[in-house]
């Protein structure tokens, strides 16, 4: 007997549906147009005309992409946070914290956009901006200086197919954390600010009740004394600071300290510093 013939189906999904741009204004213009003209009416008049039109029309569009970000808003599914990181802050603690990556905002957001007939595009700038930065000049002791930083600007357009739009602008510096060349650098920036610029203007919610981007100064790993090579590195220094009268004895005990605590030895070693106009004359000078 003759092998049967194996039979598959195709199982197709629907595609979802979207919004289709309505072409009635476009009509009702010419008809407008045709009356205008039929009557005789002179170039100011014709313009007065479109202007009122174009009003009324911009203020359609509005309503209808108001109406499409409502319908979007509460169609929205929750957006998870799926990605973690970790920094360490100025004061030497490990700061981790999740949060919602690009990838995670568009799958969330995506299908629903189209869905009610928004779409959203970025636009992307560069620039050398001069700013005030805190440097630190050695360990424990920072000073502010004039920097010039390259600023990387990210505007969002979230736009319905009526024609009307909005936009959000974010601006950050490039990111130069970690072993970053400077195109990763600048791609690492852009993708955050993207991120955020989205997020912002689509009033996203991310589950979790920890911190998007943003971890308080809550210490997880501090470490238990200053290290005594940096101490000993930053004694010249903080030596010269206090002898001069730059600044005092509680100053450099509370800077140092910012970072990692010091050993009872390490403050009385600072302790015993003491300005030059305090310090005590020779003997010979003391009997003249």
């Amino acid at each position: 007997m003759p092998a049967k013939k194996k039979v598959q189906e195709c199982i197709t999904q629907e595609p979802h549906p979207m919004t289709v741009p309505d072409t009635t204004p476009v009509t009702e213009m010419g008809q407008l147009l045709n009356r205008v003209l039929e009557n005789g009416a002179n170039i100011e008049t014709l313009e007065r005309v479109m202007k009122l039109y174009e009003q009324r029309q911009a203020k359609l569009a509005e309503q209808q992409f108001n109406h499409a970000f409502a319908a979007f808003q509460k169609e929205l599914p929750a957006v998870k946070k799926s990605k973690t990181a970790s920094f360490t802050t100025t004061k030497g603690y490990t700061m981790k914290y999740s949060y919602a990556s690009m990838d995670d905002v568009v799958q969330a957001v995506q299908p629903v956009l189209h869905t009610v007939g928004l779409s959203y595009w970025f636009e992307q700038s560069q620039e050398q901006v001069a700013v005030q930065k805190e440097v630190e000049r050695q360990r424990g002791i920072t000073e502010t200086r004039p920097v010039t930083v390259s600023m990387i600007t990210i505007t969002c357009h979230l736009g319905h197919v009526s024609g009307h739009a909005i936009r959000n602008t974010v601006s950050g510096p490039v990111d130069a954390s970690g072993n970053k060349n400077q195109i990763q650098q600048m791609s690492s920036a852009v993708t955050y600010l993207k991120r955020i610029a989205l997020v912002g203007i689509l009033g996203v919610a991310c589950t979790d009740d920890d911190v998007d981007g943003h971890a308080p100064d809550v210490p997880t790993e501090k470490p238990s004394v200053y290290p005594d090579d940096d101490f000993q590195r930053n004694l010249p220094d903080w030596t010269a600071r206090i002898e001069s009268g730059r600044n005092t004895v509680e100053d450099i005990i509370i800077n140092a300290e910012s970072r990692a605590p010091l050993s009872p030895q390490q403050v009385q070693h600072i302790q015993a510093i003491q300005p030059r106009s305090t310090q005590p004359h020779s003997t010979q000078e003391a009997n003249k």
